[in-house]
């Protein structure tokens, strides 16, 4: 039976297939790459891997130790703990770049540059520039990393733990060499999809610096960006994409291996610490990282909120006297037609997820003739972005939806359905048979829709949920197929999103920190309440066995 799992593989071959593979094509038909010598190829990859290479490796072992220091505590302190880990995690990488934009100012205004005493802007030396970014992609990509490996911590049978505590086992000892190996597959699940995510990832260098000063800081999915839709070389922006999507394969590859493979890719490894001196240690660490983390956020909210004549005092002042919300208003009455577009379309995106997903997952848990898709689903997911816009967007100019909230809703879904179909398999796969025998054993027709649909409810909630933060916080799809903001009438005109009204506050020759951070607060409100409870979901359901990431 594949009856439900049409409508999910028409939808990634419109979507996914096509466009992958027409990228190619693309690439090789009016072959007019001598703009391409103007490029610093060499440059732009080295840009490319420092990026996404130093994102992976930091993020995931960051995220690795703050995993074991939030799983020694109190479910209760875990909790608050793990909110405040995930902070990052919240706020939609347009915010994000915006935040950090205003905390590395130089000349001490910034507050990162001022604790550091850095008396210049990073941001704006070539020999700074990719490294700043990079910074920032390891800051929104730890809290990925910490949930990976701590609903794997949780997932470990109880047995074991109890048995370590009763051979009187060091927290030490039983962390690297017991648990270790255990979660050898979370971590390396981490580390490739933070490396293939931070691949894709265009709005932080984008937003950041522009890819500048020059070539110092771009990367491939900005050349596609500036070849396609800035001078309009069609063949030299997929050229580019092509090299995107071969580069992202190996790791996609890897991935596969990681989460099907059997062996432990985690050594056991030997240390023995005094208890009290392990925590100590876990305990200044996560400090340390904690206030790396959650101090941008609280910078973005004082500066949203205090007069302009504070944006430069140096030492900067981390408690205003005086609260002017003046920008903070007029953010919120701007971004008005933004805020609907990105509920309507979030919404949207999410619901057609939950539709094609839920049943494609099933189906492939139960029919080994759809097993491929599995695979497929988690290798498109893990491609960037950029590997298939130009044939979407040509197909979105083709149906005449350029600009439109149908237009984003059609194109948007290719991340969050493929990651969803990977969720709710791993749930389909540990759910009792008995269900289904049951249902056969009283001849209950539809039993996917009457039996299994309701048990299947913390799976669908916690997809919906991620799936509408997913499409909240997309950036390159919808400065790519939209142009202008929503008409505020119907039928409805225009389909910027709110990432797009925070990008605007940046000005062509000045910038207004007030404008830009509170652009920045306004853009994250909605899906920083969404966020939290959706992960908050994550944490209580690791409590209950673990999520099955892998």
């Amino acid at each position: 039976m594949v009856k439900y799992s049409i409508p999910y593989i028409a939808y990634i071959t419109v979507f996914a297939v096509i466009p992958f593979i027409s990228t190619f094509v693309i690439a090789g038909v009016n072959y007019n790459l001598k703009p391409i010598d103007l490029i610093p190829l060499e440059e732009v990859l080295y840009n490319t891997f420092i990026f996404s290479v130093f994102t992976a490796i930091f993020s995931t072992i960051i995220g690795y130790f703050l995993a074991i220091a939030v799983d020694m505590l109190t479910r209760r302190w875990a909790r608050i703990m793990s909110l405040l880990i995930v902070l990052p995690f919240t706020i939609p990488f347009t915010a994000s770049a915006l935040i950090w934009s205003i905390s590395l100012y130089g000349g001490g205004y910034g507050w990162f540059t001022y604790l550091l005493h850095i008396p210049y802007d990073p941001l704006y030396f070539s020999s700074t520039a990719i490294y700043s970014v990079t910074m920032v992609s390891i800051w929104t990509s730890i809290p990925f990393a910490f949930l990976i490996i701590f609903s794997s911590l949780k997932s470990i049978p109880q047995e074991i733990t109890e048995s370590a505590r009763v051979d009187g086992l060091k927290l030490s000892e039983y962390y690297f060499s017991i648990a270790n190996p255990l979660i050898g597959k979370a971590f390396w699940t981490a580390f490739i999809l933070n490396f293939v995510l931070s691949l894709g990832n265009f709005d932080l260098p984008y937003v950041m610096t522009g890819g500048g000063p020059g070539y110092a800081s771009t990367t491939l999915p900005l050349v596609v960006y500036q070849e396609f839709f800035l001078l309009g070389n069609v063949p030299a922006g997929a050229f580019f994409a092509a090299i995107l999507s071969i580069i992202a394969t190996v790791p996609s590859i890897g991935l596969l291996y990681a989460i099907k493979g059997k062996r432990s890719p985690m050594p056991s490894i030997k240390i023995r610490i005094n208890d009290k001196v392990f925590k100590s240690i876990l305990a200044a660490f996560t400090a340390v990282i904690l206030f790396f983390l959650d101090m941008p956020v609280y910078w973005m909210v004082i500066v949203s909120i205090r007069s302009p004549l504070d944006d430069f005092v140096s030492p900067p002042d981390f408690l205003p006297s005086k609260i002017d919300p003046s920008y903070l208003i007029l953010a919120a009455k701007t971004s008005v037609p933004y805020i609907i577009t990105s509920l309507v379309v979030s919404i949207s995106v999410a619901i057609i997820t939950i539709l094609i997903s839920s049943a494609a997952s099933f189906e492939i848990n139960k029919n080994k003739k759809l097993s491929f898709l599995l695979p497929l689903s988690i290798y498109f997911y893990s491609l960037p972005s950029a590997s298939y816009i130009i044939p979407v967007y040509l197909l979105i100019g083709f149906l005449g939806l350029l600009n439109t909230w149908w237009g984003l809703i059609l194109a948007s879904p290719v991340f969050t359905a493929t990651y969803s179909v990977w969720l709710m398999f791993n749930f389909f796969s540990g759910l009792p048979k008995s269900y289904e025998e049951a249902a056969d054993v009283f001849s209950i027709k539809n039993k996917f829709i009457r039996i299994i649909l309701p048990l299947s409810r913390p799976v669908l909630i916690s997809s919906f949920l991620l799936s509408f933060i997913f499409s909240w916080h997309l950036l390159f799809y919808p400065l790519v197929l939209t142009s202008t903001p929503y008409c505020m009438d119907f039928p409805p005109q225009g389909a910027q999103t709110v990432t797009i009204f925070a990008l605007n506050s940046i000005g062509n020759l000045t910038i207004n920190w007030g404008i830009l951070a509170s652009s920045a607060l306004i853009s994250s409100i909605p899906v920083l309440i969404v966020s939290w409870y959706a992960i908050d979901r994550v944490i209580r359901g690791a409590y209950r066995g673990g999520i099955k990431f892998v």
